[in-house]
C-alpha cells in the first residue's frame, strides 16, 4: 500500500550519485530519468495527523477483530509472521531449493471466457469509469482504495450521486486506511466534511468504510455496473493519478463479471451490508463476444493465487518476460526473473525512480541493479508509472490491482486477471510494455548503490 510504504520508509536517506569508487572504477551516475528536474516534486506528503489517525484506526480494528474472534485473529497473525519469516529465509537460499508450492500460471479461479477492453492511459481509464457510472441503470457496486477529496475524486462522487437520484442503487466499499491517508484528504483528521459525507447523506447510496485490522488493507479497485460490466486495474480516484501518473485499467464483460460481483458481495456482506437482488441486465453478460480466456487471481486472508500465478508464469517462460511496476521489491520474484534470464529468456522490466513514495524511489536502485547483474534489461520510466502488469511469451498476461511487493503478494486484499489469448496479449505487449520501454531510458550500467542500504533492506520486510 503506497501510503503505508511512505510512512514506514520515512527517514531513509540515499545519495543520488555515489562517490567515485576505489581502484579506478568509473563513477556511477544516475540516468536523467531518475533525477527530479529543478522545481519538480514527485513524492507525495502525508501529514503526521493522518499517520496518527491511520495507525489508531488500524489498531482499534485489530483489537475489535481479536475480541470478536480471538482464535481466528491469532491464527491470521501467526500466519502473517510465518510468511514474512519464510520470505526472508527464501531470499537468502539458492533458488533451486525453493519448493514449487502450487506455483502455476494457471493458478486462481476457473478458466472463463471474457471480453476485455484495455485502457492504456489514466485519462482513458478515468473517462471509462465516468461513462460506466453514467450508463448504469440498476446498481453500481464500487470498491476503492485511493479516493481523494479533490477535483477528480469529487467528480466521481458527483456522478454517483446523480445516478442515485435517478433511482440507481449505489453501494460503496472504501478502504478506511486509504481514505484517511489520502494526500487530498489532509483535513480528514480535523473532522472536516469531504465527498464521503456527501455520499453518505444520499438515501439511495450505502457506504461502508472497510477497517484494516492487523494493517491488512483492501487495495482493490473495482466497479461493477448492473452485474454486467466490470472496471478494474491500477487506477485510483485522485487528481495526481489522473493528470500526472501513467495508469492501466480495463473493462471486462462476459461470465467473469459474475465472479467480480461475487467478490464485492462477499466482502460487503461480511462487513454487515445487506444483500442486493441480481440486476436484470446481468442476463446480457453472455452476449459479449469473448476475446480472451481469463482466470481471476487474488490475495486475501486465505488465498495467494496472485503470487502463485505470477511466480509460475516466470518459472515456465521460454521466450520473453515483460514486467512493469513502481513498487517492485519482492526479491523472490527478482531471483526467478534472473533464473529465467540464465536459461535464455529475454527479461525486461520497466521501473521508475520518479514515483510518489520516496523509499521506493530509492529501493528501485537495488531492484534494478540485481536485475542488471542477472542480465535483464531495465528501463527507467520518466514519470510515475502506476501500472501493475506482467506478460510472458506473448501468450499470457497478468493485469490487476496487485503490485510486485510483500504487501500485495502476501498481505493486502488484491484482485486481478491472468489472460490468455494471443491477439489480446500481443496487443497489450505492443501498446503498453513496448511503448513504455520506448518512452523510457534503458540502463547501461549499474545505478549508484544506496547509502544506508542495511536500514533500507530491513524496512523492506514491511513492503
Amino acid at each position: 500500500m503506497r501510503r503505508m510504504r511512505r510512512w514506514l520508509g520515512a527517514g531513509l536517506v540515499l545519495t543520488t550519485i555515489a562517490s567515485a569508487q576505489a581502484g579506478g572504477r568509473p563513477r556511477r551516475e544516475l540516468p536523467a530519468n531518475a533525477v527530479q528536474p529543478p522545481g519538480s516534486h514527485f513524492e507525495e506528503d502525508v501529514t503526521w495527523q493522518q499517520k496518527v489517525l491511520l495507525v489508531g484506526d488500524a489498531l482499534r480494528a485489530t483489537v475489535a477483530a481479536t475480541v470478536r474472534d480471538p482464535i481466528g485473529s491469532t491464527c491470521n497473525g501467526a500466519d502473517r509472521f510465518a510468511r514474512r519469516l519464510g520470505v526472508r529465509i527464501t531470499e537468502s537460499v539458492p533458488l533451486r531449493s525453493i519448493l514449487p508450492s502450487n506455483q502455476s500460471p494457471e493458478a486462481g479461479g476457473p478458466k472463463t471466457p471474457a471480453r476485455l477492453s484495455p485502457l492504456y492511459s489514466s485519462e482513458s481509464a478515468y473517462g471509462a469509469l465516468l461513462d460506466l457510472i453514467a450508463g448504469s441503470r440498476c446498481r453500481i457496486d464500487l470498491m476503492m482504495f485511493g479516493w481523494d477529496d479533490d477535483d477528480a475524486g469529487r467528480a466521481v462522487a458527483g456522478a454517483l450521486i446523480a445516478r442515485a437520484r435517478d433511482g440507481v442503487l449505489v453501494r460503496i466499499l472504501i478502504d478506511r486506511g486509504g481514505y484517511v491517508s489520502g494526500v487530498g484528504n489532509a483535513h480528514v483528521p480535523q473532522g472536516h466534511p469531504t465527498f464521503l459525507d456527501r455520499l453518505k447523506a444520499e438515501s439511495n447510496i450505502r457506504v461502508i468504510e472497510a477497517p484494516d485490522p492487523c494493517f491488512r488493507f483492501d487495495h482493490r479497485k473495482l466497479v461493477v455496473s448492473d452485474d454486467r460490466i466490470a472496471w478494474s486495474g491500477g487506477m485510483i480516484l485522485t487528481a495526481a493519478a489522473v493528470h500526472k501518473w501513467h495508469n492501466f485499467a480495463f473493462l471486462a464483460e462476459g461470465e467473469i463479471v459474475h465472479q467480480y460481483a461475487a467478490v464485492f458481495s462477499e466482502r460487503w456482506e461480511e462487513l454487515g451490508g445487506c444483500r442486493a437482488t441480481r440486476c436484470p441486465e446481468a442476463e446480457t453478460t453472455h452476449s459479449a463476444s469473448p476475446n480472451a480466456a481469463v482466470r481471476m487471481v487474488r490475495t486475501d486472508v486465505d488465498e495467494r493465487s496472485l503470487k502463485e500465478a505470477v511466480y509460475g508464469a516466470v518459472d515456465t517462460a521460454r521466450h520473453h518476460i515483460y514486467i512493469q511496476n513502481c513498487y517492485f521489491s519482492d526479491q523472490i520474484l527478482v531471483k526467478k526473473l534472473v533464473a529465467a534470464r540464465a536459461r535464455g529468456v529475454d527479461v525486461r522490466a520497466v521501473l521508475t525512480m520518479r514515483g510518489d513514495v520516496g523509499v521506493f524511489n530509492r529501493y528501485t536502485a537495488l531492484t534494478a541493479n540485481r536485475l542488471l547483474r542477472g542480465g535483464a534489461r531495465v528501463y527507467v520510466y520518466p514519470a510515475m508509472t502506476h501500472v501493475k502488469a506482467m506478460s510472458v511469451d506473448g501468450m499470457w498476461t497478468y493485469i490487476g490491482t496487485g503490485n510486485f511487493d510483500e504487501l500485495s503478494l502476501r498481505n493486502n486484499r488484491e484482485i486481478g486477471l491472468t489472460v490468455r489469448g494471443p491477439s489480446l496479449v500481443q496487443e497489450i505487449e505492443a501498446k503498453l510494455f513496448l511503448q513504455d520501454m520506448a518512452a523510457s531510458e534503458e540502463l547501461r550500467a549499474l545505478l549508484p548503490p544506496p547509502r544506508g542500504r542495511l536500514l533500507l533492506e530491513a524496512a523492506s520486510i514491511w513492503f
